[in-house]
């Protein structure tokens, strides 16, 4: 099977990365040797991110199934496919020399993963600094980096990091879909 990269912009893919990196997962089967990629979505809020990631599945030729974990209330969209894991793992790896367009994606795609969307305030949460820092520094690239710093919390082993991001970031062409809820009607057309 060929992925169809063609048929969606860098954006577009951009936030597929994006998005796998906030709440994706991978994994390869020996015994059955299937190559699974995962997203995990909030089956009540998300449904219009599930709906778009469905959509950028089936325009590069890929075949998605949604399976709902009712006990967490979330919906696994699951595609089985060998050249998509091995691609989304690649790109999810890499952060330096993006277009533009790219990191605007990929910072849609982590925010509708990672993120907390208010009037007056985008902020996104991860165990990861390094991660974090790496997306710090692609908002400091459009002048919307505010603020990164640790949270504590009982439950969690170690700090989670905060990264606060300026709300110019809605004048920005993004597709974030959480930022198009708060927003709509401000700042470029969406999509």
């Amino acid at each position: 099977m060929k992925l169809d990269l063609e048929r969606i912009s860098e954006k577009d893919i951009g936030y597929l990365i994006g998005l796998y990196i906030g709440d994706g997962y991978s994994n390869y089967n020996k015994k059955d040797r299937h190559y699974t990629v995962e997203f995990y979505l909030n089956s009540l809020k998300d449904i219009d991110i599930q709906q778009n990631l469905i959509v950028l599945l089936k325009k590069i030729s890929l075949n998605p199934y949604i399976y709902k974990d009712k006990r967490y209330n979330v919906n696994r969209i699951r595609v089985r496919s060998k050249k998509f894991m091995n691609f989304i793992k690649k790109r999810s790896k890499i952060f330096n020399s993006l277009s533009d367009e790219y990191k605007i994606g990929l910072i849609s795609g982590f925010i509708d993963a990672e993120g907390w969307v208010t009037k007056g305030e985008i902020m996104v949460t991860q165990k990861d600094k390094e991660v974090l820092t790496k997306f710090k520094e692609i908002c400091e690239s459009f002048d919307i980096f505010r603020k990164m710093w640790p949270s504590y919390n009982i439950k969690s082993k170690g700090p989670v990091w905060r990264l606060r991001i300026s709300t110019k970031f809605k004048y920005l062409p993004h597709n974030s879909y959480k930022v198009k809820r708060i927003y709509s009607g401000v700042g470029q057309d969406f999509k």
